[in-house]
């Protein structure tokens, strides 16, 4: 006799967890359907996991084997439950098969949790109206309900762990991520406020402003919201960027995110993310025109300054793989809490879209993050870490390492990365880091006597004005202005900084400002409430004069094929007296020269660490790493090295004392092609040079 081989039960298995609530466990067969988006991306990033083993294994084996590969299969096998309310089972009349859930964020509750009425409600772990709201919001009654505390196994540490490495395919999948905010309480005015405001993102312009006479319950809102606990939670922000907020999907209202809090006499308020963070971006620019408030220190900051973790990874015209920053999802977690060390690389991993899962072990030491997070970093083809820079190396075991934090640690905007591009490390240990370098040679032209100046003295006569940036604003709103310097504490480095373009040369202070327009005005200062940089027309004189500088040491080959005209000179100046560029034009500038021929480059924006008190200036060397080269002008891209041991006269190792910015050079690497064979040579690209703490 034929026999027909078994089919995998399709329908899933159900058990009653309470009078009111059943639970089903889903089948494979139902799990692959219902996780097909968070599948596919999971999926899409397998190729980088690939490159990241094989680097972290060449590089440093003992970090490699803390990680492994995730992958369909694995999640497929993990257990996925969803809860429904006892009256939604008469609707599977075709059987126990899911097609949508929506998933839930929340805070859990401690024992000494402090808000009233907040009382579990029968076995959820929320009281009876937010219990209501969550019911309310669903679509459907076959539509299914996650919530960790009651879907994962919490007795089953297995369960947990592995439910914990499938979070990401969760939180992108469910039609709807709900987010409960108990801890915030609005009165009847925030709460019309609120309920006025729905779809008000759909017909926002960038030109409206709410009228004068509510501007204070905009303030009032995010006050509130922002003191929410959900804020400050690492997992609460992982799930909220796993469900991909800034993605086109997540834009349609069905898949909008819906933020509940409490309402005035039990009730609660509703209302969707769109909605929700134009409410909240309206409260802190008003808050800021009135009091100058640092919006960088708001908890909502991180959300609210559009962390993007989703879309297809972008190609660039080489065929590149562009990916988001790995190092700026760092920061976002670094700045939430999270008790476990193994829990916050999870995190990491997971907004990342790393097809990878963390193996090691679950101290809580920040430093160690940051050290495993900037070695995925590098073996992904992020070379962002090597510009990192602090006053202090990080230490790891009591020892210090060759890494150090970046003194801009919560910064999320860290720049896309192409996959695979850092290809100049041999050897990674918390000791030392080995990598290709060109080094420039010493001694350098430091600018320090007020005679040298004479030149930009030509330029401007008077005290250097700042120009204010323009932003764009609101009628009736008025911004107040950033909170500047007096001219007087910027003007000489400002002539510092113009007395080295002239020396430079024109071919230099072209090249530069083609540079600066690239990757600092176009992407930094032409964005948000800033206006494009335009040329202040009161520097028409100044621009002339410094033109006339610039051609007065070029010959008339230069002049003629040089694209730098009056109208550039006005706007390079802009720039210089802009104050925003005061962090580029930096403190102490050095001219470093990069070619034979005498091309120089600009040396600026030195950041210095516990090393470089007792550092000999005639015995530092100047170099950049390889994978620096054709990085952004904005990262620290230069390593100022002390020789840190030397046998027979030869520097074996170096020890770093600062990184600078690198403004305006020309192709290094050409040159090390075309002379770096030379005994004059300026500059040498070395292998595997050993950098230790």
């Amino acid at each position: 006799m034929d026999t027909q081989p078994a089919v995998p039960p399709r329908d899933a298995s159900i058990e009653y967890i309470s009078d009111n609530i059943f639970q089903l466990t889903l089948t494979t067969e139902n799990k692959d359907e219902i996780f097909a988006h968070g599948l596919s991306k999971l999926d899409e990033g397998a190729e980088e996991a690939d490159l990241i083993l094989r680097n972290l294994t060449a590089w440093c084996p003992d970090i490699a084997a803390q990680f492994s590969k995730r992958s369909s299969t694995t999640i497929l096998d993990t257990p996925f439950r969803l809860i429904f309310p006892a009256d939604a089972r008469e609707s599977f009349d075709n059987g126990l098969y899911v097609r949508q859930y929506v998933a839930i964020s929340y805070c859990w509750h401690s024992a000494g949790y402090p808000y009233p009425g907040c009382e579990p409600y029968d076995c959820w772990p929320f009281n009876k109206s937010f219990v209501d709201a969550i019911l309310s919001d669903k679509d459907h009654p076959r539509e299914g309900i996650w919530i960790d505390q009651l879907c994962i196994n919490q007795e089953d540490s297995l369960d947990k762990q592995r439910s914990v490495a499938a979070m990401d395919v969760i939180y992108r999948s469910c039609i709807r991520l709900l987010v409960l905010l108990e801890d915030v309480m609005l009165d009847e005015a925030e709460t019309r406020l609120v309920k006025d405001c729905t779809g008000i993102s759909m017909q926002y312009k960038r030109s409206w402003v709410p009228e004068p006479d509510v501007r204070h319950l905009y303030v009032s809102v995010w006050r509130k919201v922002e003191k929410a606990r959900w804020w400050d939670r690492a997992w609460c922000f992982h799930e909220f960027c796993l469900n991909e907020p800034e993605s086109v999907m997540r834009h349609h209202d069905i898949h909008n995110a819906t933020f509940v809090m409490n309402g005035p006499d039990g009730s609660t308020v509703k209302v969707k993310w769109l909605d929700l963070r134009l409410i909240l971006s309206m409260g802190m620019e008003f808050l800021y025109a009135e009091q100058g408030f640092d919006l960088t220190y708001a908890k909502t900051s991180v959300i609210l300054t559009g962390y993007v973790t989703s879309g297809r990874n972008p190609t660039t015209r080489n065929g590149e793989v562009s990916r988001p920053s790995i190092m700026a999802r760092h920061n976002g977690v670094a700045q939430k809490g999270c008790q476990y060390f193994g829990d916050r690389v999870s995190i990491m991993l997971n907004i990342s879209g790393l097809a990878l899962a963390y193996n090691g072990d679950g101290s809580s030491d920040k430093e160690k993050i940051l050290y495993v997070s900037a070695l995925l970093a590098l073996a992904a083809g992020e070379a962002y870490p090597l510009s990192m820079m602090d006053s202090k190396s990080i230490k790891l075991d009591g020892n210090t390492t060759w890494l150090s934090p970046s003194i801009a640690a919560q910064d999320t905007t860290i720049p896309n990365f192409i996959l695979g591009s850092v290809q100049g490390i041999r050897h990674v240990s918390t000791e030392f880091i080995e990598l290709d370098m060109i080094f420039l040679r010493a001694p350098w032209g430091l600018r320090q006597q007020d005679a040298q100046l004479e030149t930009a003295n030509q330029v401007f006569p008077e005290m250097i004005k700042t120009t204010e940036p323009l932003k764009h604003t609101p009628d009736g709103v008025i911004v107040s202005p950033l909170k500047v310097r007096p001219d007087s504490e910027y003007d000489k480095r400002r002539r510092r900084f113009i007395a080295i373009c002239i020396e430079n040369g024109l071919q230099f202070t072209a090249a530069l400002w083609e540079q600066l327009k690239r990757d600092i005005v176009h992407p930094n200062y032409n964005q948000g409430v800033h206006q494009d940089l335009q040329p202040n027309a009161a520097l028409s004189v100044p621009a002339q004069k410094f033109l006339e500088q610039l051609h007065r040491n070029a010959n008339a080959g230069t002049v003629e094929r040089t694209a730098f005209d009056v109208e550039d000179a006005k706007l390079f100046l802009t720039w210089v007296t802009d104050p925003r560029s005061m962090y580029y034009i930096g403190y102490l500038m050095v001219r470093l020269q990069c070619t034979i021929d005498g091309r120089h480059a600009l040396m600026t924006g030195t950041l210095i660490n516990e090393h470089w008190e007792g550092a000999v200036f005639e015995e530092l060397q100047a170099a950049i790493p390889v994978d620096l080269l054709d990085a952004s002008c904005i990262p620290l891209r230069i390593w100022i090295l002390q020789p840190l041991e030397i046998k027979e006269d030869k520097v074996v190792s170096w020890r770093i004392v600062a990184k600078a910015l690198l403004l305006g050079e020309p192709d290094l690497m050409e040159e090390v092609r075309l002379n770096g064979n030379r005994d004059d040579a300026v500059v040498k690209l070395e292998m595997g040079v050993r950098v230790g703490a």
